[in-house]
């Protein structure tokens, strides 16, 4: 890829333009430092597509009711809206995108992410490195509690 067209990609990519505003430190700490820019990005890419998503069905197709059952359906109908619109957004088939976003991991991230763009977009005096922050050790407190409830 050219540097032109790398350059292009950053500028019609929001996902790469939302990981410019998170630095390495953050992104690190939160995702490991296995993940490769690629995976990054495709976080991100996914939090963006889950969020928007979610918001569009919930205003035109919300679930039935309350009841579990129903809530189950419209998530299962959501995630695998996303994979499809991830697959085509990423080029890729839907049993590799499936595999990607089915990674418990993976898929934790893209939940985490999606509520922080949800929190920063809320906030926006709070820089969006900050509320990411922010979530990540919160979810090192939660996990703290987590242990120390099932310990007995």
């Amino acid at each position: 890829m050219s540097d032109g067209e790398l350059r292009n990609r950053h500028e019609t990519d929001p996902a790469l333009a939302y990981l410019q505003r998170l630095d390495e430190e953050t992104v690190t700490r939160a995702w490991g430092p296995g993940k490769t820019p690629e995976d990054r990005r495709r976080i991100v890419a996914a939090a963006l597509i889950f969020g928007r998503q979610f918001d569009e069905r919930m205003s035109e197709n919300p679930p039935e009711s309350n009841e579990e059952k129903d809530f189950q359906r419209f998530l299962m109908a959501l995630m695998n809206a996303v994979i499809r619109e991830f697959a085509e957004r990423e080029g890729m088939d839907l049993a590799s995108a499936g595999a990607f976003l089915s990674d418990i991991n993976t898929r934790d991230y893209v939940l985490e992410l999606n509520e922080v763009l949800e929190e920063s977009a809320e906030d926006s005096e709070k820089p969006l490195n900050e509320c990411f922050k922010a979530a990540i050790e919160a979810r090192q407190d939660r996990a703290a509690w987590s242990r120390h409830f099932s310990s007995g």
